[in-house]
């Protein structure tokens, strides 16, 4: 499944330690996904919350491996999909999102680039931690080595 409608370009070269791997679909799809996650986290995204959120991805290295177009072209189409039908947007997303689990380095960066794409704008709110905590249960990582905290009494 790509959310992105257009064929990829050759992504720009990176470092042999990057644990992105450059034209893997089902990283990028995860990285999108994960992103409208953190944006959809409170139920709906006003317009202002849209561009914030591309404002913030613009600006993510993990973004430029696979390059802004066609992340940002991925982003808006997997949002699209939420505002037409919530529980299918999140259902996608989340099935994006678990094609990763197994594949420690990029799972790990995944939760990283969502953890730092919701603090971008100065805070880390209680219903993106919840959707991060997921990502964390999706991928079948343990928060606490993302400095993460639930809330007592409470599943992700």
């Amino acid at each position: 499944m790509t959310f992105a409608t257009q064929k990829h370009r050759t992504p720009p070269a990176v470092a042999a330690t990057d644990v992105w791997t450059p034209g893997d679909e089902i990283e990028m799809d995860a990285l999108i996904a994960a992103c409208s996650l953190v944006a959809q986290a409170d139920g709906w995204v006003t317009p202002d919350e849209r561009q914030r959120m591309v404002d913030r991805m613009r600006r993510s290295p993990a973004v430029a491996v696979f390059g802004v177009q066609e992340v940002l072209l991925g982003f808006e189409t997997l949002n699209e999909r939420f505002d037409r039908d919530l529980d299918d947007g999140v259902a996608a997303a989340e099935t994006a999102v678990r094609r990763l689990r197994g594949r420690a380095g990029p799972a790990r960066l995944l939760v990283q680039t969502a953890c730092a794409v919701a603090e971008a704008d100065g805070g880390f709110d209680a219903e993106e931690r919840d959707v991060v905590l997921r990502l964390c249960v999706l991928l079948d990582l343990a928060p606490g080595g993302f400095e993460i905290v639930a809330d007592q009494g409470r599943r992700p």
